[in-house]
This record gives C-alpha cells, sequence and structure tokens, in this order.
C-alpha cells in the first residue's frame, strides 16, 4: 500500500507530459486533418479518434517516438481515410485539390506538420530521398510544369496564419478532445502501438504505389 501514492505522481506524471505533447501538436493536427480530407468536421472526428488512440498507446511507447507515432496513427484514422461527402478546398489551399491522397499527405507532413525528411519519410517507412522526390511531384506547379513558388509560399504563409489565428471555440473543442483523452490513461493499461512502414498500411497508399 506504501507505493500507491508513487504510482499515482507517476501517473499524473506521464499524463503532464501527454497533455503537453498533445497540446503542442493539436492545432496542426486539426488543420492537416481538415485538409487531408478537404473538411473540417470530418476533419475533426478523425482527429478526435488519433487522439483517443494516441493517448492510449503514448505511455507505452519513447517519448522520443511520440511524434512519429503521432502523425501515423492520424494519418492511419480509419475517419480520415473515408470519403467526406463534398470535400473542398479554397484559397491558397485551392491546388491541394489536385494531389491524390498519400501526394497530399507528403506535402501536409512538411506544410503543415513541420517535418523534416527524416521525420516524413519514417512516418511513410521509405528513405528521405524517396520522400523528397515525392515532395517534389506535390509541390504546386505552374501550367507549364514547372514550380509555383508564389503558391508555395502562400501555401506555407496561410497555413501558418490559420494555424494561429484558428476560432477560439474550434481551439477549446480540441483542447476538451486532449483533457478528455489524457484523463483515460490515469485508468486504462498503456498498450505499445505498432509502428508504421512499408509494409503496412503507409506503405499501400504511398504516392506510386498500389
Amino acid at each position: 500500500m506504501m507505493a500507491l501514492p508513487n504510482t499515482l505522481d507517476s501517473a499524473a506524471s506521464a499524463g503532464t507530459a501527454l497533455g503537453n505533447f498533445l497540446r503542442g501538436m493539436e492545432r496542426r493536427a486539426a488543420l492537416l486533418a481538415e485538409l487531408q480530407c478537404g473538411d473540417q468536421s470530418h476533419g475533426d472526428r478523425a482527429l478526435a479518434a488519433a487522439i483517443e488512440s494516441f493517448a492510449l498507446q503514448a505511455p507505452g511507447l519513447p517519448q522520443d517516438s511520440w511524434t512519429l507515432q503521432f502523425w501515423t496513427i492520424l494519418l492511419q484514422t480509419p475517419v480520415l481515410n473515408s470519403e467526406p461527402v463534398a470535400p473542398y478546398w479554397n484559397g491558397d489551399f485551392a491546388s491541394l485539390a489536385r494531389l491524390d491522397f498519400g501526394t497530399r499527405a507528403v506535402l501536409l507532413l512538411r506544410v503543415v506538420a513541420g517535418l523534416d525528411d527524416a521525420q516524413a519519410s519514417a512516418v511513410f517507412g521509405v528513405d528521405p530521398a524517396e520522400f523528397r522526390q515525392a515532395l517534389q511531384r506535390a509541390l504546386p506547379q505552374r501550367e507549364d510544369g514547372s514550380l509555383d513558388g508564389e503558391a508555395w509560399l502562400a501555401l506555407n504563409d496561410e497555413a501558418r496564419f490559420v494555424i494561429k489565428h484558428m476560432p477560439p471555440e474550434r481551439v477549446a473543442s480540441i483542447a476538451r478532445l486532449r483533457d478528455s483523452a489524457v484523463a483515460a490513461t490515469l485508468v486504462e493499461t498503456p498498450a505499445r502501438g505498432a509502428q508504421g512502414g512499408k509494409s503496412g498500411w503507409l506503405g499501400r497508399i504511398w504516392p506510386g504505389r498500389g
């Protein structure tokens, strides 16, 4: 019985670490999910499922693997991979409509999630050089096929603006998802999740494969 306070302290510490991690991810994750499927409400449902799944797995994983695991879980979420009724991308995000699921994910892991080549390639389970090639194909293009640098900069600027100025009611809704998921980890047994890779689901949707 004397070990109970230490156990509770450990659980509280883990919950704090998890909450801090999700707090740093959730706005970017919300925008990525929205842009990946082209619908905000659909994306938020995917985010809710991903946060719940990640929160249950994270306590059984090394913290230095959390970033990779979080984005992998989000992209694997079945909700995100079901078609919304009327996907739509407007303004500086309009160029995303021309991309398929895998190619769009490649672009958004850079623009919205802010992952570097090594991190993003690990999400897909491919070599960094292969990821760079896929990213090059995903970049906005002019009619002659050349890189549209202005559209690329506008895409990055718009993503940063939306993340920073997300409506308070949406931020609060996402925070409630996070708090609920963190609270659940105090009563659930941590589950160790499988890492994504070429042989898994993401490997099957990697651009140019299937």
